[in-house]
């Protein structure tokens, strides 16, 4: 008897328990809100940061379409999405374009479907952030589109990098998820690692003069996954490396081979000395390129560019330093010579000479008899 009343106490405390447990997750979950944000006052609120400021850890706030003009600060886990998820209707521009458009210091949150824009430094800012997700964004007009500092385990995906300075930088960051993202068009490199290591890189399409800026911290990096029967970034049958393309229609997957029909180039691409893609991406299906091409502004690229390359050469003749020495003259064809010079070059002295050596004779005889 005592035996089976120990065994019936044991499943109630058991029960007891599991119940504790179930309504400890049922309260949690009860616990984290969702808010609306719009632009026009039909929501909990109109400012993206006044709800992130009233906002719990682990709340939600949905953002209806509309252009909110503000910089977001973000210290507290929360998942902010757009309605609509399509970045070309829900727009976020800095107020203050000294400022990057959204700075992230805490983790475990998601970013998800805005176009951001506005600042002249960074479009999105991670710094000290674990397990944060930022997928289908497009952020554009600013030195570095979207950085991580200090940062790991974070998720970068499906997010388009296009017309600012640099695509995305990683500092001092590790163990991030780089993948199904379009950086292309951005002025001076797609994507730039310092003292980042361990991060896979892959299933990226790339379209930048330098794709990848050249340091050597850049070769403890992962540049592909083992190949997966998936659809990938440019609509081909398998996931691996990369897509590499260049401005000009001439970059490494534009033009390799792809003699077996798998979406893969057969030869495996050098990004640098020393760091390879083993299975970069071939655009078996052109469609899939076409498609991605046509989100970008490449006629507002190409003005930008030229605009770059007329600065800088203002500023080259500009910035010359200004002094009386006269620069290192540069060789030039040489003109016909004259029969004098043929006549000393052969021995015989040119009518001048001659002339010169009768003077300083003169000047000899008249100092000797004085003498």
């Amino acid at each position: 008897m005592r035996n089976e009343g120990e065994k019936k106490g044991k499943k109630r405390a058991f029960k007891a328990l599991f119940l504790i447990l179930i309504l400890g997750f049922a309260g949690a979950e009860a616990s984290a809100k969702t808010f609306t944000v719009d632009s026009l006052g039909e929501g909990d609120y109109s400012s993206i940061q006044a709800a992130i400021e009233a906002a719990s850890p682990e709340d939600t706030l949905i953002v209806n379409s509309g252009t909110y003009t503000e910089n977001l600060r973000i210290n507290k886990l929360l998942k902010i999405w757009s309605d609509s998820r399509n970045p070309k209707d829900t727009l976020i521009r800095a107020k203050n374009p000294a400022e990057p458009v959204i700075v992230i210091t805490a983790g475990g949150g998601i970013i998800n479907g805005f176009g951001i824009s506005g600042s002249e430094e960074v479009g999105i800012y991670l710094e000290g952030v674990e397990e944060s997700r930022i997928e289908n964004n497009e952020i554009s007009g600013a030195k570095v589109g979207l950085i991580l500092k200090a940062s790991r385990k974070n998720l970068l995906t499906n997010n388009l990098l296009s017309l600012n300075e640099k695509g995305l930088l990683l500092e001092n960051s590790k163990e991030n998820t780089i993948q199904k993202n379009a950086i292309a068009y951005n002025y001076e490199y797609g994507i730039s690692l310092q003292k980042s290591s361990q991060n896979q890189i892959y299933n990226n399409y790339l379209r930048n003069t330098e794709n990848v800026e050249e340091r050597a911290e850049n070769h403890e990096n992962i540049w592909e996954i083992p190949i997966s029967r998936k659809k990938n970034v440019i609509g081909g049958p398998f996931v691996s490396g990369n897509f590499w393309a260049n401005p000009e229609g001439t970059g490494f997957s534009e033009t390799c081979v792809d003699e077996d029909g798998n979406g893969l180039c057969d030869k495996q691409y050098e990004i640098m000395e020393g760091l390879i893609d083993k299975f970069p991406l071939y655009p078996k299906y052109p469609t899939g390129v076409k498609k991605l091409e046509a989100r970008f502004e490449k006629e507002r690229y190409e003005a930008g560019f030229a605009e770059r390359e007329r600065i800088k050469a203002e500023k080259g003749e500009s910035e010359a330093p200004k002094t009386n020495e006269k620069k290192e003259a540069k060789p030039e064809a040489p003109s016909p010579k004259s029969e004098a010079e043929e006549e000393k070059e052969n021995g015989i002295p040119a009518p001048g000479s001659i002339m010169t050596l009768a003077l300083f004779g003169a000047v000899y005889l008249l100092k000797r008899r004085k003498n």
